[in-house]
């Protein structure tokens, strides 16, 4: 049997950005992992400096790719100052996988639905987020952000709302024994990203399903969705954990 997933995107080496993110991924978490060994800190941190700061880059520059789509230039600048995050914090790179897959899901930018496949996925990391200090916001938006999705689907609406009771109820879990802990400064990041709102106005990027159009107003949406789950998930965490979510948003 053929397992689909309608999460997943291709990757196209034809394109340039593409390219440049395959490159810049493993030499940014070369280059951090580096570092940390030049200051004397040891090969265990080295290597979790290591896939922090390549995870970074990826995952900014793929957020942005749902974001922006049609500023691939964007999405370089973000995949390039990521890494640049490890000085403020480690990031959470599982709360900002779960983060961009709802964004590519608000978005529409694949033009498809959930499988159950996607089920497995979507479960899989948000279940890892419920058990850290960023899974109550995180999860929280994204059951919201779910089931507005839910409301304008016309296609595996099953999946979706099933997605959307599990991950609701991993955010349930997150907000049993939370502790809140904000940091003010988290309000510079929610201010500057907050101007992602205000556009676009078109966007000439096709989805990935042939023929389909990716909405100006889904964009704005999945926008907003991020914005609020990174804000969100500073209440119980370092505004650090959030670093390349902040970054595509700028």
């Amino acid at each position: 049997m053929r397992v689909r997933s309608e999460i997943t995107r291709p990757f196209d080496l034809s394109l340039a950005s593409n390219r440049f993110v395959l490159i810049a991924t493993p030499l940014s978490g070369v280059a951090a992992g580096l570092v940390t060994l030049a200051v004397g800190d040891g090969w265990a941190l080295a290597v979790r400096h290591g896939f922090s700061a390549g995870g970074a880059t990826f995952l900014a520059w793929a957020l942005v790719r749902e974001l922006h789509p049609d500023r691939l230039g964007v999405a370089v600048v973000a995949a390039a100052l990521a890494p640049f995050g490890l000085f403020l914090g480690t990031p959470d790179l599982l709360a900002t996988t779960v983060v961009l897959l709802a964004a590519r899901l608000v978005a529409g930018t694949t033009g498809r639905g959930l499988r159950w496949a996607d089920l497995v996925i979507v479960t899989a990391f948000a279940t890892s987020v419920a058990m850290r200090s960023t899974g109550a916001g995180v999860l929280t938006t994204t059951a919201i952000a779910l089931f507005g999705v839910l409301l304008v689907q016309d296609r595996h609406r099953l999946d979706m709302a099933i997605a959307t009771l599990i991950v609701a109820g991993l955010a349930v879990y997150a907000w049993w024994d939370i502790a809140v802990a904000f940091d003010r400064w988290t309000i510079v990041p929610a201010v500057l990203g907050a101007f992602a709102l205000l556009g676009p106005r078109r966007v000439t990027s096709a989805t990935d399903r042939p023929g389909g159009v990716i909405s100006p107003h889904r964009i704005r949406a999945a926008r907003g969705y991020t914005l609020t789950a990174a804000a969100l998930a500073a209440f119980s965490s370092d505004p650090s954990a959030m670093a390349p979510v902040w970054v595509a948003l700028g």
